[in-house]
């Protein structure tokens, strides 16, 4: 058998082997504590919360729009990427200045690379929604808020089409026709936003130049 000088080898028992085996197999399949608490009770330590029992619900529930809850729309022109789904763009669809939990400061917002406008309804938030709500923004029939400067034409139709939801009544659903005109508003929303935003990019594009 050749050796090298200086070099020696001490073969492992089996046993030692099997034991070292046994304890990384010990280590990885060993979960954390936590994990475990989770996966029995469904709880959301983060949020403090109950995840649901299937994850079909878990990013949207149904929603009625003419329902007696708040109503919250977000609206905001493509990134500098292009997409709010290419790597590094921050997407503001959970995020906002209203929310204590999922907050995003209008410092913070005034960073993004696209113009976003949140808007909507506070009233009536059941006890669930409420901490999710910041206190000054609590039961109010109008909100709105931006990362640029909304001209008064376009908040009047965003509060035209908010009201139109509030008044509303659950089976208005089931109205086509008032489901065509709340379509119809929401489309005169875009339409007015992206124009909007159009104006801005050009002031901000004339500004840059001097």
């Amino acid at each position: 058998m050749r050796r090298e000088r200086g070099a020696t080898h001490t073969p492992s028992s089996p046993t030692a082997s099997l034991s070292l085996s046994l304890s990384l197999c010990v280590c990885v399949l060993l979960p954390d504590p936590r994990q475990v608490l989770t996966a029995l009770t469904l709880r959301d330590f983060w949020l403090e919360d109950i995840l649901p029992f299937s994850c079909c619900p878990m990013f949207m529930l149904p929603r009625n729009p003419f329902d007696e809850w708040p109503k919250w729309w977000t609206m905001t022109d493509a990134p500098l990427s292009g997409s709010t789904r290419t790597a590094g763009s921050m997407e503001p669809l959970y995020w906002s200045p209203a929310s204590p939990v999922f907050e995003m400061t209008h410092e913070e917002a005034q960073k993004l690379p696209q113009k976003v406008v949140w808007f909507g309804s506070t009233q009536n938030a059941p006890k669930e929604v409420v901490g999710f709500i910041k206190p000054q923004c609590r039961d109010l029939p109008f909100l709105l808020q931006s990362n640029f400067d909304v001209p008064a034409p376009l908040k009047s139709k965003l509060e035209a089409c908010v009201r139109l939801c509030e008044q509303g009544q659950p089976a208005d659903a089931w109205d086509a026709a008032k489901i065509r005109k709340l379509l119809a508003m929401q489309q005169d929303c875009l339409a007015a936003f992206d124009e909007c935003v159009s104006q801005q990019r050009k002031k901000e594009g004339k500004a840059k130049r001097g």
